[in-house]
């Protein structure tokens, strides 16, 4: 009974899995096939005909999408061996349901349950027709088997449905050819009425199914293989789509990574912008101590004297009076030529600017831009970049040429060993550095002039040990940069100021270089950074400057400017580190060789010096960073270079020489 029941359950999932219609949920009825080898019902291929998916005769498979195009449904291929199947499942349960009494006799009209089937007439008997069926001479021959037969398995249940189907237009032939023309199969008589050679084409019912199974096999074969490229494409995309969740779950965590690290970066420069406030404030609150305590000292020394003054004056005798004259008026004269020491009212005011370069913002320590002020870098920051125009070229320039060479200093004729720096006061004197020598040589021209025969000296300044780069302010202030301090003097080589830029062990400073507002910068290779300073030396801020070399300059848009040895390139970035531009500088120059020396004349043009081994020269570039050309092939060895004040000359630190070089023919052709 337990058997029963197993077997009752695995047809019962048979049915559900690949007898029944997708369509209506039954089990199939007259199923036929469409193109797409799907099978549904013959009435629901009909309805489906007339719904609103059917198109030009064409039939749009429910479960593909794919269309067929039939005039008919019931012209379709019967599935025979699908419906075959439904009929032997159906029959098997029959059988396995209450042991198959409630199958009934087919062969007589009593009602009698059924004890056998005969195969060939497919019908079930009764004891009684199963007795008369085997009196019958002309049916001994037919197979009779009871039910316990068919329902054990030991004999299977085979539909009538898998025999040799028989010609539909001559229902008593069998279907044994195979017309070729037509792709159907036909009966004797059907070959002989309409499917005469030479319109067509036969051949037997064995050799069509071995040229058919020899067909399929073929693009079996080929099927296989698209199915096996199937699976692997289906790899590599499981294998893509992994790599996807890894790399997900990797930029997750980057971005939070880096979400932590600007949060960490905000945090940072809120911490910077508050220190830089604190000094800021720390000092100017020392500077109004001083100033109060300077003042205080003063008015109590007016207030003693005048005590004095006035006591003498109501007290003592005439005689006394007279003879002190002089000293009670000297005392009285000193403290008139006295001044009290004042603030400007510019030091009270701070604020903080949100919408600044920063991300968080900016400080701003005073109410307008005044020179050297921190309002004015902010000012010159938000100044909008000129557009660029086409270059033309008379941008270029005319020729140059070697006006003087120097290489030697001071009355005994000495050689410069390597010279560094070069800069110029305002009266068109030449400051340079000689880093070999240690020291600061002048050139000082006659009457204005620059002469050959006049001999540079060295300058005799205390407290410069080994200078190496030099700048001149709009004060004709003299900035060094000696070892790891900048020292400023005035024009007689009085110190003013000095202090150490940079902080840390990557700080040391390699280049310098000062504005029209008399703000010095400070460059630093290792850092990749520039400090800004007020002239005194008070910290404004420090910017990012990648690849900074041993080279700086700032132009008159108060852009800062710098070369690139490595990399061989031009850079620029304004007051608050946003770039302005990067140019690859182009050079056929052979072996090694790189930028040194940057500088910019009046009308904003940048001349770059390059340096090459055995070689060297000078090149011209826009404003905006753009290559105008080589305007000075034949300069060795050049190092930093500058422009003479008025004429334009170029002087250049060539290691053994200084040498300045001057225009000597206009350019006058003109192209847009």
């Amino acid at each position: 009974m337990a058997q029963d029941l197993s077997a009752q359950s695995l047809l019962e999932k048979i049915s559900v899995d690949h007898l029944e219609c997708s369509i209506c949920t039954n089990r199939f009825n007259q199923p036929k096939v469409l193109d797409c080898l799907h099978s549904f019902c013959l009435e629901c291929l009909q309805k489906l005909s007339q719904g609103k998916e059917a198109v030009d005769s064409k039939l749009k498979c429910p479960l593909c999408r794919r269309e067929t195009t039939t005039q008919h449904v019931g012209d379709l291929p019967d599935n025979f061996t699908l419906s075959a199947l439904v009929e032997e499942v159906t029959m098997q349960e029959k059988l396995l349901e209450g042991q198959g009494s409630e199958i009934k006799c087919q062969s007589c009209n009593e009602g009698n349950p059924a004890a056998s089937r005969c195969m060939d007439c497919d019908h079930f008997l009764c004891q009684e027709c199963q007795s008369a069926h085997g009196r019958l001479a002309m049916l001994t021959s037919h197979q009779v088997y009871d039910l316990a037969q068919l329902r054990s398995g030991e004999i299977a249940y085979k539909s009538k449905l898998r025999e040799a189907p028989k010609c539909g237009k001559h229902r008593d032939q069998n279907l044994s050819f195979y017309c070729n023309s037509c792709e159907q199969l036909v009966c004797t008589t059907c070959c002989i009425l309409d499917h005469t050679k030479p319109e067509h084409s036969l051949t037997s019912l064995p050799e069509a199914l071995e040229r058919c199974k020899q067909e399929v096999a073929e693009v079996t074969v080929i099927a296989e293989q698209h199915k096996a490229d199937f699976g692997i494409v289906m790899e590599e995309i499981d294998v893509s789509n992994k790599k996807l969740e890894a790399n997900f779950d990797d930029v997750r965590k980057k971005i939070s990574v880096k979400a932590d690290d600007e949060v960490a970066k905000i945090r940072q420069e809120e911490h910077t912008l508050k220190q830089e406030l604190e000094k800021i404030y720390q000092n100017r609150v020392k500077t109004f101590g001083t100033a109060q305590a300077t003042n205080n000292t003063e008015m109590s020394e007016t207030e003693r004297k005048l005590d004095e003054v006035n006591r003498l004056m109501a007290q003592a005798s005439c005689f006394e009076i007279v003879d002190l004259k002089q000293k009670l008026l000297r005392n009285l004269k000193e403290q008139t030529e006295r001044f009290p020491r004042k603030v400007p009212n510019s030091l009270s005011f701070v604020e903080f600017d949100e919408e600044g370069q920063s991300a968080v913002g900016e400080l701003v320590f005073e109410t307008g831009p005044k020179s050297g002020s921190a309002a004015g870098l902010k000012a010159a920051s938000t100044e909008q970049t000129p557009p660029a125009r086409p270059l033309r070229k008379k941008d270029i320039g005319g020729k140059w040429g070697l006006k003087i060479r120097i290489t030697q200093f001071s009355q005994k004729q000495t050689k410069f060993r390597r010279v560094f720096g070069v800069a110029v006061f305002s009266n068109g004197e030449i400051l340079a550095t000689d880093m070999g020598h240690k020291m600061l040589i002048s050139y000082a021209p006659s009457s204005g002039k620059l002469q050959a025969h006049a001999r540079p000296l060295r300058l005799q300044i205390k407290g410069l040990d080994n200078p190496s780069c030099v700048a001149v302010n709009n004060d004709d202030h003299l900035v060094l940069l000696d070892k790891l301090a900048v020292k400023i003097f005035d024009r007689k080589h009085q110190p003013l100021h000095q202090f150490k830029p940079g902080e840390g062990p990557n700080s040391t400073p390699t280049c310098l270089a000062v504005d029209d507002n008399n703000l010095i910068a400070v460059g630093y290779e290792k850092a990749e950074e520039i400090s800004l300073h007020e002239p005194d030396g008070t910290l404004i801020r420090t910017l990012p400057a990648a690849m900074i070399g041993s080279h700086l300059t700032i132009s008159k848009q108060q852009r800062l400017i710098y070369t690139c040895w490595e990399k061989k390139k031009l850079v620029s970035t304004d007051y608050v580190g946003g770039k302005v531009f990067s140019s690859a500088i182009p050079c056929d120059m052979h072996g090694i060789w790189g930028p040194t020396g940057v500088c910019c004349d009046n009308s904003g043009h940048i001349f770059v010096a390059i340096h090459g081994w055995l070689s060297g020269g000078i090149y011209k570039f826009s404003s905006e960073g753009g290559i105008l050309g080589c305007v000075i092939s034949e300069c060795k060895f050049p190092a930093s270079i500058t422009s003479l004040p008025g004429t334009g000359d170029l002087v250049v630190a060539s290691n053994t020489s200084v040498q300045i070089f001057h225009e000597i023919q206009t350019n006058t052709e003109h192209s847009d």
